[in-house]
């Protein structure tokens, strides 16, 4: 009886230690007021806004993951992947799978969940008296102000400590 007990204690243990390193492998991106251009590749969770361009790739575009945009005045469809949405307050939602997404323009919101690469470029130049370009936040860490040169990252979860 006690060796049924361990081998059903083990079988619950496996699976969930399982899950948590599975979980943790999700880093966090949080993008306030941006103004520039904000690209990810990412697998996850992506939510977000802009006022201006808008262009998401889904790699995988006959599968039942797609993409839902809302708000676009303008629909470019460049390919079956690949497709352009303008306007003001161009809201989407990106879940489950992953896309490439470029937002272009100011006022850009984003908040994702996942797993990826990116590059962030604000605009802000005191030349023009254009001094902010909005914040950003990985994995949980102070927001500072957006990058003024293409600055690439990856999103994953923070080492362990």
């Amino acid at each position: 009886m006690r060796k049924l007990l361990v081998l059903f204690v083990v079988a619950l243990v496996l699976p969930a230690a399982a899950f948590s390193q599975l979980r943790a492998s999700n880093g966090t991106l949080s993008i306030r007021e941006g103004r520039g251009v904000v690209q990810l590749d990412a697998r996850g969770s992506m939510t977000g806004r802009v006022n201006g361009k808008l262009t998401v790739t889904d790699t995988k575009p006959f599968d039942s993951k797609r993409p839902i945009v809302y708000g676009a005045t303008k629909t470019t469809y460049r390919n079956a992947k690949t497709t352009v949405y303008q306007g003001k307050n161009v809201r989407f939602r990106l879940s489950s799978a992953r896309f490439v997404i470029r937002m272009e323009g100011k006022a850009i919101f984003l908040s994702a969940i996942a797993r990826g690469t990116g590059t962030l470029d604000g605009i802000g130049d005191p030349s023009t008296n254009l001094f902010y370009d909005g914040v950003w936040s990985l994995n949980d860490e102070p927001y500072h102000s957006l990058p003024d040169v293409p600055t690439p990252f990856e999103l994953a979860a923070p080492a362990s400590q």
